[in-house]
């Protein structure tokens, strides 16, 4: 049995990894939210009970992933709202920093996702998604 964690997937360059019954159902590179829509796309059964590896937990990725019923979260980095909101749907979190939030690029301004998740919860990131 493989014993994998945040830092072997970051070591090879990947953001988000979902792991179930110590097998890889899904891992990818790519950045921002994009790679948990389309794991909640393609292998939203998988999900449920799962772990997530994920390199930034924000309040939008702790949104979609308890609505995914996933067992744990492990991040580099998670927003002080994300982490509240999985403590409360019993999601077990793992985390190398807290942040107050989670900032867009120019960190200027919150994330949008962040403010989208904020301001309209789950049915405004499933309607942006159109998951």
């Amino acid at each position: 049995m493989k014993n994998y964690n945040l830092e072997y997937f970051l070591s090879k360059k990947y953001s988000f990894v979902l792991i179930k019954n110590n097998k890889i159902f899904y891992q990818s590179k790519s950045r921002g939210l994009k790679p948990l829509v389309f794991c909640l796309r393609k292998h939203k059964k998988e999900m449920r009970g799962a772990i997530v590896y994920d390199k930034i937990g924000g309040l939008a990725a702790a949104t979609l992933l308890a609505s995914a019923k996933v067992k744990k979260i492990q991040t580099l980095i998670i927003s002080q709202r994300a982490k509240k909101y999985l403590v409360k749907n019993r999601i077990e979190v793992i985390y190398e920093k807290e942040v107050k939030n989670i900032m867009n690029e120019n960190k200027t301004d919150l994330c949008g996702m962040e403010k989208l998740a904020a301001e309209k919860g789950l049915r405004g990131l499933r309607e942006f998604w159109k998951i």
